[in-house]
């Protein structure tokens, strides 16, 4: 008496349109974010003096948009081909695009 689970199989059609779709548009937010959240977070540096705590935070989320964010993006698209991965990859998805958004609202409001 053999039970198949189907949360074990390797078919990936049910979940695939709705990863598919998350992955499309985790990919195009963080190429539309990243140029811009670079551009904008090296300008901040200039109202480091009225500013140092925001500018310290954009810094931080400066460097992690250009080097995190990407990392992230790949991660979500290399995990959803490991259903034991499949949590891992969705929160990388949701936390991808956050380093570039911070950075580029933070300098708007400088």
């Amino acid at each position: 008496m053999h039970e198949t689970t189907p949360f074990l199989t390797s078919d990936r059609t049910a979940a695939t349109p709705v990863t598919d779709v998350a992955l499309r548009w985790v990919t195009t937010l963080a190429a539309a974010l990243i140029p811009m959240a670079f551009l904008f977070g090296a300008f901040a540096g200039m109202a480091a003096e009225a500013h140092p705590r925001t500018v310290a935070v954009v810094t931080v989320c400066w460097f992690g948009s250009w080097t995190a964010t990407p990392l992230l993006v790949a991660a979500f698209w290399l995990s959803r081909d490991h259903p034991a991965l499949a949590r891992a990859g969705r929160w990388a998805g949701w936390v991808a695009p956050v380093p570039p958004t911070v950075t580029i609202l933070l300098t708007l409001g400088l």
